[in-house]
C-alpha cells in the first residue's frame, strides 16, 4: 500500500479553537447574561436566601420579580412595614451599606436625611407620618413658639415668612409684622402709614384675619361709636395729619350747621354746641331740652315751626294753653266752654297727649265714680249751667225712688238716702245693714216685723213672740222702767237674745 498523504493536524485545530472564540463572543453580545440594573443600587447579598431562584425571580433577567411575589415582612423579621414602608424597594434599606439593625437604631435618620440640619429635633415622627412626607398638625405644633398661626397665617405657605422652608430650613424667622409685610406696608396710602411713621405695632389696629377692615382705639376723648364709626380716617382727617384736631362738633359740622333749615340754626344764631340737641347716632331725630316751664311732652312733640311761627324767632312765647288754644277753647261744645265760662287753663282737664279723653276732678262732695262718670249734660241738664246742683241722691234718681217695688221704697216711707243700701257701680245688688240681727228665727221678710206700710220705722215684737203679759210683767218686775212695747223689747234685747 502506497503511503497515504500526512493530513496537518496544527490549521484544524486553530480553525475549532477559533470558531469556538466567536461562539463564545457572539454569546456573549447576542444573548446577554442575567444582569442587573446599576441605577437600582448595589446587589442585596443572597448567602441566607434560598437556592431556588425562581422562588422570587422570573426567567430572562434577575431585576424583575414574579408578580405573585409575596413576602411577610413581620413575620419572617419581625419588623412590620407601614405606610410608604410596604410599597419600598427592598434595597432601600437592605443594601451593602451594612447591617440594616446598624441603621436602624438610629431612627428615621438612618435611612432618611434630616433637611432641617437637626433644629427641629431628632423626633420626625412629631411631624411626619410613615405615608408620605407632608408634615401633620403644623399649626398645632406652631402654637408652641412665640409666633401660633391663627386667621390668614394659617393658611400661609412656610416659605412665606420661611425663606429657606422648601428645603427644610425653618429657622431665623422674625415674628415682626414688618418682616413678612414690608411691601403691603409701603403700599398702604390711605392714610399713609410710611410718611405717618407707622412702620411697626402693626396690631395695634389689623387683625391676623385680614387688613381691611382696620381696627384702631380711637382717643376716649373722642370715641368712634354710632355715626362716627366704620368711617375712614380721612373723612375727618383730611390733610393726612392725624393729630391736633378739635373733638368739637363744630369743627367738621359747621356746614350741617349752615344747611339746617327745620329750624334754621344760623339766623336765630343757635349755639354751636350739637351735642345739646343731636346725637352721635344721627342728626335727624333731634331732641331740645325746652324750657323747664313748657316741657314738649305727648302732643307738644312737634316741629318747632308749629309754634314759632315767626321765621326763626324762638323766644317771647308765653307758656298759656290759650296762646296756642283760644280757637280750641271757643270752639267747643260738648260742654260749651265759653259759654260756661270755663277758665282758659285747660291743663285742669286735659293733658298733652290728646285733647280726649279729658279728665275733670270733680267736688269732693260728688266724686264722679262707678256710673256716675258720665258726660257733664248728663247731669248738668241746663246749658252753660255747672253750678248749684244738689250731691243728694234724690236729686237725680227721685225717678228710680219712686218705681222701686221689691221693697217699696215710697210705700214704706224709707229715705232717700240712697247711699245707704246703694252704690255708684249699679243699683243692683244692693246692700242693707240690718241693725238688729236678721238671723235664725229672725229670718223673714220685712213686712213681718214692719206692720206698718207706710212707715219702716215701725216695727213689731210682741205680735209674734208667745209671751203674755201677765207673764212678762211678773218676770220683768225688777227690771226698772219695763214697758209692755216693742220698742222697749228691742232697747234691752238688741241682739234678739234673753
Amino acid at each position: 500500500m502506497a503511503d497515504e498523504p500526512e493530513i496537518p493536524t496544527t490549521p484544524i485545530r486553530w480553525r475549532w479553537l477559533g470558531v469556538a472564540l466567536l461562539l463564545w463572543i457572539g454569546c456573549a453580545h447576542l444573548a446577554p447574561r442575567h444582569g442587573w440594573r446599576r441605577d437600582l443600587g448595589p446587589v442585596v447579598p443572597h448567602d441566607r436566601f434560598p437556592a431556588d431562584c425562581t422562588l422570587c425571580h422570573v426567567g430572562g433577567d434577575w431585576r424583575t420579580l414574579r408578580t405573585d411575589f409575596q413576602f411577610d415582612h413581620e413575620q419572617q423579621t419581625g419588623v412590620p412595614l407601614h405606610g410608604a414602608h410596604t410599597t419600598a424597594s427592598c434595597l432601600l434599606c437592605h443594601n451593602d451599606r451594612g447591617p440594616v439593625a446598624q441603621f436602624a437604631a438610629r431612627g428615621c435618620r438612618g435611612c432618611h436625611v434630616d433637611p432641617h440640619q437637626a433644629q427641629l429635633g431628632n423626633d420626625c415622627a412629631t411631624c411626619h407620618g410613615e405615608s408620605n412626607w407632608r408634615p401633620s398638625a403644623a399649626i398645632a405644633l406652631h402654637d408652641r413658639t412665640r409666633f401660633p398661626l391663627v386667621g390668614a397665617h394659617a393658611a400661609a405657605a412656610c416659605f412665606r415668612c420661611h425663606a429657606g422652608a422648601q428645603v427644610g430650613n425653618f429657622a431665623g424667622a422674625s415674628s415682626a409684622c414688618v418682616h413678612c409685610h414690608g411691601q403691603d406696608l409701603v403700599r398702604a396710602t390711605s392714610p399713609d402709614h410710611a410718611a405717618n411713621g407707622w412702620i411697626g405695632d402693626c396690631q395695634r389696629c389689623h387683625t391676623p384675619l385680614a387688613f381691611a377692615p382696620a381696627r384702631f382705639e380711637h382717643t376716649a376723648s373722642f370715641p368712634l361709636v354710632q355715626g362716627h364709626g366704620g368711617r375712614r380716617c380721612a373723612d375727618c382727617h383730611t390733610n393726612g395729619t392725624f393729630a391736633g384736631l378739635s373733638t368739637t362738633c363744630f369743627a367738621c359740622h359747621d356746614d350741617d350747621y349752615a344747611a339746617a333749615r327745620d329750624p334754621q340754626h344760623v339766623p336765630p344764631t343757635f349755639p354751636t354746641t350739637c351735642e345739646n340737641c343731636h346725637s352721635i347716632a344721627t342728626f335727624r331725630g333731634a331732641r331740645f331740652d325746652h324750657a323747664a316751664n313748657f316741657a314738649l311732652t305727648g302732643g307738644h312733640a312737634i316741629a318747632c315751626s308749629r309754634c314759632h311761627t315767626a321765621p326763626g324767632t324762638y323766644a317771647g312765647l308765653t307758656p298759656t294753653c290759650s296762646s296756642c288754644h283760644a280757637d280750641e277753647w271757643s270752639a267747643t261744645t260738648g260742654p260749651a266752654h265759653a259759654a260756661a265760662g270755663f277758665p282758659m287753663t285747660c291743663q285742669d282737664c286735659h293733658s298733652t297727649l290728646s285733647w280726649r279723653p279729658a279728665n275733670f276732678t270733680h267736688p269732693a262732695t260728688m266724686p264722679l265714680t262707678g256710673a256716675h262718670a258720665l258726660t257733664c249734660a248728663s247731669c248738668h241738664t241746663t246749658p252753660g249751667t255747672y253750678t248749684g246742683l244738689s250731691a243728694n241722691c234724690a236729686s237725680c234718681h227721685d225717678p228710680d225712688y219712686r218705681a222701686a217695688t221689691n221693697p217699696p221704697h215710697a210705700g214704706i216711707g224709707m229715705p232717700t238716702a240712697c247711699q245707704q243700701c246703694h252704690g255708684t257701680t249699679a243699683w243692683r245688688p244692693a246692700t242693707f245693714t240690718h241693725r238688729f240681727p236678721t238671723t235664725r228665727d229672725h229670718a223673714v221678710g220685712c213686712a213681718e216685723c214692719h206692720r206698718e206700710p207706710t212707715n219702716v220705722a215701725v216695727f213689731s215684737c210682741t205680735h209674734c213672740h208667745d209671751h203674755r203679759e201677765t207673764e212678762m210683767a211678773d218676770k220683768h218686775r225688777r227690771v226698772n222702767g219695763y214697758q209692755w212695747l216693742s220698742s222697749a223689747c228691742y232697747q234691752c234685747h238688741p241682739q234678739g237674745r234673753e
